[in-house]
């Protein structure tokens, strides 16, 4: 592949065990490098990838992120910013509901990752405002590795309607992984469902593709949203 001289898209990847590649195989990339891959043949420009998730990464853990200087300068540089929020706040909230059977403290959870969720994608947005460029947020949702229990599935659904809501604003994409990956898990998650395996980091890197790149293309004219 032949890219002009000197030109760089930059890509951040920020989140948790999504973002972060787990459940792909030693030495196999998680779907945040199979879709930049992808975005280089269209964009014709490489895509270097910056990852600051990690497995252990709550809402709460990657909105404190966002004070980082080192994050804020990343997300100014980046034309596309990649979201995984709320699969640790989730999972967590399922072994606490496992242990105590508290629906209360269980929906107050989902509660508290929406409103944190909310103040992520408001503080990159302020952070991109004030750089007046081009960019696309891509937010993944959640898929459901519990899936024939009603309770999780609720949840799940909760914070994935929330995530469908914001997408369409301008900037803002969404991939609703409950949806795409429901009646598929043992093909595309690993063996405890928990997180997508190869082949499921590669679907959500083609979910991401199919979306397109016309908001970040040179020449492109968008719509306000």
């Amino acid at each position: 592949m032949i890219f002009a001289g000197g030109v760089v898209m930059r890509y951040l990847a920020i989140g948790d065990g999504l973002c972060a590649g787990t459940g792909a195989s030693f030495l196999t990339p998680g779907f945040t490098y199979r879709h930049a891959r992808m975005a280089e043949d269209v964009l014709k420009e490489r895509v270097y990838v910056t990852n600051v998730a990690r497995s252990t990464y709550r809402s709460q853990d990657i909105l404190k992120l966002l004070e980082e200087t080192r994050v804020k300068d990343s997300i100014k540089s980046s034309g596309i910013i990649v979201l995984s929020a709320g699969h640790q706040d989730f999972i967590a909230a399922m072994d606490k509901y496992n242990e105590n059977n508290n629906e209360e403290e269980f929906f107050h959870s989902l509660k508290t990752c929406k409103s944190n969720i909310d103040d992520i994608i408001q503080k990159i947005k302020e952070v991109k405002l004030e750089q007046k460029d081009k960019y696309m947020l891509f937010i993944i949702g959640l898929h459901n590795p519990y899936h024939d229990n009603l309770i999780a599935k609720k949840w799940i659904k909760i914070l994935n309607r929330q995530t469908d809501c914001m997408a369409g604003k301008k900037h803002i994409y969404a991939v609703n992984l409950y949806k795409h990956f429901k009646g598929n898990e043992d093909k595309w998650c690993t063996r405890d469902f928990l997180y997508p395996n190869n082949e499921g980091h590669l679907e959500i890197a083609r979910k991401l593709h199919d979306l397109g790149y016309e908001a970040i293309q040179e020449g492109v004219h968008v719509n306000e949203k």
